[in-house]
């Protein structure tokens, strides 16, 4: 299976950031042991702060786990990923694509399902609402 085409493939961040985020948050619980074991003898107010660092590392590790978001086309569906949360839309779940706001205001595409429906195409600009529309309507989609 090859790598998704990035032109097809629109991210809310970097995909290296999660990880990044994670590493971060390995880090830290290394730390608040390493911080535990040099404070000995242990007083309240040490073990306090030493559990609430390695709380924040373990949030950092947990957290990290659902941030891959974003919208990928394909050839037959735009699929939107949220967390854990996968929808995909084909073409006849969707009867029209628009931005979230008219003219320049727009930050954001929506698709329209049919029934009555949004859902927030995320991380994909308002500039590629043509290209998207194309797509809708089984036309070339091309490049950026």
């Amino acid at each position: 299976m090859s790598a998704p085409d990035p032109a097809d493939e629109w991210l809310m961040q970097p995909r290296w950031l999660p990880t990044l985020r994670a590493g971060i948050g390995v880090a830290v619980l290394v730390s608040a042991v390493v911080a535990l074991v040099l404070a000995h003898p242990w007083r309240v107010l040490e073990v306090v702060m030493v559990a609430v660092w390695a709380g924040y590392g373990a949030f950092l590790v947990w957290a990290s786990r659902r941030e891959r978001s974003g919208t990928r086309l394909e050839d037959d569906a735009v699929v939107v990923t949220s967390g854990r949360q996968t929808t995909r839309l084909t073409r006849a779940d969707i009867l029209d694509l628009r931005t979230d706001q008219p003219g320049q205001h727009a930050w954001r595409l929506q698709a329209v399902r049919r029934d009555g429906r949004l859902v927030t195409l995320l991380g994909v600009p308002p500039s590629e609402l043509d290209r998207l529309r194309r797509w809708h309507v089984g036309g070339p989609v091309g490049g950026r």
